[in-house]
């Protein structure tokens, strides 16, 4: 087995010493978009916004706060099934936001204020 620098020198500590070295917290982007994977997991729970079908499947990220090709917000997520979300021919990647707003009378920024509320109200009962 061989083994990275930094792991060979922790483990000479620990059998040597008797001391272990404490490991470096993991980096995080300062103001980064937010994340939450329970988020996520709700929202792919849930019927999708464009055609209904039961579960969507997966989180589609419409905000604009990533930025530097980061996703956006996990909080700005809509359910949509594969279809409506990558593959279909008026899918939201195909299409982009503003046309797939028009084509399926969907107002996207009303629909992520509806689910952080209900969000918001379901974690308050809890």
């Amino acid at each position: 087995m061989i083994l990275s620098f930094h792991r060979l020198a922790r483990w000479l500590m620990r059998e040597v010493h008797g001391v272990d070295i404490p490991r470096k917290a993991p980096r995080r982007a300062l103001g980064g978009p937010t994340r939450s994977w329970r988020y996520r997991q709700w929202i792919r729970s849930l019927p999708c916004a464009a055609c209904g079908l039961e579960p969507a499947g997966e989180a589609a990220h419409t905000g604009s706060d990533g930025g530097l090709r980061q996703k956006s917000s996990d909080f700005s997520a809509i359910p949509l099934c594969p279809d409506c979300h990558r593959f279909g021919p008026g899918a939201y990647h195909a299409i982009g936001r503003r046309q797939f707003e028009r084509r399926r009378s969907i107002d996207i920024d009303a629909l992520v204020r509806r689910l952080n509320d209900l969000w918001r109200q379901g974690r308050k009962a809890a």
